[in-house]
């Protein structure tokens, strides 16, 4: 391990939604002078999910990778926390970066927070006001312990203030929506996706389920099953690794994959990802990161669980197909025909310059001290 002087902060990640936010704010801060050590506990391990993200959106590459990819969400994050615990008594960080609300932010939250090490948590305010949703667990006890919180929109200042949580709190804007406009146009150079997929004449939705609640009960697998058998359009399905591992368990996988209205393919890096999002017609996901994307692509999204973005529905850009602990199916059939908002899209998360408001907050705060400036 190296001596905290070689380094000035310290990042933790575990998965793609992590890796997108870490990236505008690892080349801000390395545009700065700064270095940063990063720890990688494993959360998201093969190479769609992982490696590609660190090279596409040039990333440096992890210090440490803990390795830590399967288990209940108990016993992930409890490995997790023993190892993040060895590594920050080894390593003596001045301070942490966490991001967001997975098993990876609540035992670093944990780990920081036990040993008196200040951590800024990004992405903080949220709230789904679901306590049966792991996610949103995460969330409270990230924020309740970190020290600074920077917030990717303004309802996510008033959650916090709701809770009695107002020091240390910063409307920063949302990072993700910084790497949108970042890497939509290397995106649009570089990605070959459409054209791998057959999509380039196609009006499609894209699809992306990954949530238990969508996936793991009989109940839920004959949703999508419907889903995909009635689909007036083509459906572009990148499947989750956990989702192509429940459908196999439910005896549906090569039947979804032999659907001649359904693409069916590994996880995409995040260049593909964003050529999809851009070209689709409607985006139907539980996912909270690609509910922003598509919000920012000025794309209509039918979300599929409940939404940490109230705000982007009141909007007019979004609607929920989720009624009764499941997805409701012949509603989010009907919607993905009729849903095309037609309503200005309003600036809800920043301005695109969230990364640069978040370093110059660490440094007001006297958290980073450059080496070469």
């Amino acid at each position: 391990m190296p001596d905290r002087s070689v380094f000035d902060i310290l990042t933790v990640v575990g998965n793609r939604p992590q890796f997108i936010k870490m990236g505008p704010l690892s080349a801000e801060l390395r545009s700065r002078g700064y270095r940063e050590y990063v720890v990688h506990t494993g959360q998201h391990f093969d190479d769609n999910m992982s490696d590609v993200f660190f090279k596409e959106l040039d990333l440096p590459t992890p210090d440490i990778n803990l390795d830590i990819s399967s288990g209940s969400h108990g016993e992930m994050t409890g490995r997790m926390l023993i190892r993040l615990e060895q590594v920050f008594l080894e390593t003596k960080p001045r301070c942490v970066i966490l991001f967001g609300d997975t098993n990876s932010t609540l035992a670093a939250a944990l780990a920081a927070v036990k040993l008196h090490i200040p951590f800024a948590h990004v992405e903080s305010g949220p709230r789904i006001f679901d306590m049966t949703s792991p996610e949103e667990v995460n969330r409270l006890v990230a924020d309740i312990a970190s020290t600074l919180r920077f917030c990717p929109d303004e309802l996510s200042v008033k959650n916090l203030a709701a809770e009695a949580i107002t020091k240390g709190v910063y409307f920063s804007g949302d990072v993700m929506y910084d790497a949108y406009q970042r890497y939509s146009k290397t995106a649009a150079a570089r990605s070959d996706v459409l054209k791998r997929l057959n999509l380039l004449d196609s009006d499609y939705a894209l699809l992306t389920v990954h949530r238990p609640n969508n996936t793991d009960s009989p109940e839920s697998a004959r949703r999508l099953m419907e889903l995909f058998t009635k689909s007036p359009m083509k459906i572009a399905f990148p499947a989750h690794p956990r989702t192509e591992n429940a459908c196999k368990r439910h005896g549906l996988w090569d039947a979804i994959c032999k659907m001649p209205n359904v693409a069916v393919f590994p996880a995409v890096g995040y260049l593909d990802s964003l050529q999809l999002i851009n070209h689709a017609t409607v985006v139907l996901t539980d996912s909270g990161g690609l509910q922003k994307e598509a919000f920012f692509a000025g794309k209509p999204c039918i979300t599929l669980f409940t939404t940490p973005w109230p705000m982007i529905e009141q909007a007019g850009w979004q609607i929920t197909a989720w009624r009764d602990g499941g997805i409701d199916t012949p509603f989010l059939l009907k919607q993905m025909s009729e849903f095309r908002p037609t309503s200005k899209r309003p600036d809800l998360f920043g301005d695109g310059r969230a990364a640069k408001k978040i370093v110059d907050t660490m440094e007001s705060h006297g958290w980073l001290e450059s080496h070469t400036r």
